[in-house]
């Protein structure tokens, strides 16, 4: 039996009651994304469908590499396509949609506050699965995002996967499914902005050095020497013999000399000198000075912020007379009023406008 007492007509929940309530609304406060409502997640009896893939699990072994673990971890499914994708996000959005409904309903006794409770549990539970589906099913653009970054070696491998990782999951909970943009394109965007945050950061702190192998340099100078003299460059075959090294090898190291190539560049400092003179800055070189300061820009907007709420003819004949440049003549027959009446509203206007920045910036 319950035993909800009440206060004041109104029912008052048990203590126990009062936990599940707090539980209830603390879920759907830590909901991971913004929830986006469809016109038909109000539609009684309305449910999306399901998106689970049967899963296929591989035995992974010591030998097994980076990326084939980050692939095989957690089974391989099919890439999905966009019509299974926008339903794995409508359920997303549909459980968290019914969490805030759970969340916000009033419950008579602690009996119905528990069972929303472990509904709301299952709608949470159904969010991660659809989560992981996606996740495991995009996997491979992540590593696609990292082929650029594998000349750096085997020892990085592991830490940019996992940054991909991270940019995908974060990607999945940000992607608003309603604009018609595919998921796809957008993850990719994500997970490259990250990839290419995480290097340039690795290179500032000095934890990743920016140096090729001598095998890599040695293929360069080669390669290097034939662009000179304008010839075209020869094949693996030829270099291989050119370098005394297996053509196999040869074509490893092109690929990973092309990705070295096409390496993000080292960020510089403004501050650095130009061309060895002390007193010239990369920022000096580099400078707009066709560009507003920012702070008279600041002053600027915070003037015209109460120039709008003057009264509509004190603000039109700030405009003529500070905007277009019209002389008290020009404005007064614009308005069709005296010379000495628009020079009076100007500075009856001047006047509001000095004491509206003043209590601006005493506050």
């Amino acid at each position: 039996m319950d035993h909800s007492d009440r206060v004041g007509g109104h029912p008052t929940l048990t203590p126990a009651g009062r936990r599940y309530r707090n539980e209830l609304i603390t879920l759907a406060d830590a909901l991971p994304f913004e929830v986006l409502v469809l016109p038909e997640f109000k539609k009684k009896g309305y449910r999306p469908r399901r998106i689970r893939q049967r899963r296929t699990y591989v035995k992974i072994g010591p030998d097994l590499q980076a990326i084939g673990r980050f692939l095989t971890d957690r089974g391989v499914v099919d890439v999905l396509d966009n019509r299974d994708v926008v339903e794995l996000f409508k359920e997303m959005h549909w459980c968290g949609y019914q969490i805030q409904k759970l969340a916000r309903a009033r419950y008579r006794n602690t009996a119905a506050v528990r069972a929303a409770l472990i509904k709301a549990r299952r709608l949470v539970s159904e969010i991660e699965a659809a989560e992981e589906e996606l996740f495991i099913a995009n996997r491979r653009l992540v590593v696609a995002c990292v082929k650029p970054f594998f000349w750096i070696g085997p020892m990085w491998l592991a830490d940019f996967l996992q940054e991909g990782a991270k940019a995908l999951s974060h990607a999945i909970r940000k992607f608003d499914y309603t604009r018609g943009v595919p998921f796809y394109a957008y993850a990719v965007r994500a997970v490259r902005n990250r990839l290419l945050n995480y290097f340039r950061d690795m290179v500032r702190s000095g934890a990743l050095p920016l140096m090729m192998t001598s095998e890599m340099a040695a293929l360069k100078r080669v390669m290097d020497s034939f662009r000179e003299r304008g010839e075209k460059t020869p094949d693996d075959e030829e270099l291989a013999r050119l370098m005394e090294e297996q053509p196999q090898n040869v074509g490893r190291l092109r690929k990973l000399l092309k990705q070295w190539e096409q390496r993000p560049a080292q960020p510089l400092s403004l501050d650095a000198t130009v061309s060895g003179d002390e007193t010239v800055s990369l920022y000096n070189v580099l400078e707009d000075r066709s560009i507003e300061n920012a702070s008279d820009a600041a002053q600027r907007a915070e003037v015209w912020d109460a120039i709008d709420r003057l009264p509509a003819r004190m603000r039109y004949i700030m405009y003529l007379r500070f905007m277009e440049g019209r002389t008290l003549e020009e404005t007064g027959r614009e308005l069709n009023l005296t010379r000495a009446r628009i020079k009076q509203i100007e500075d009856q206007a001047l006047e509001k406008l000095r004491r509206m920045l003043k209590t601006r910036r005493e506050k």
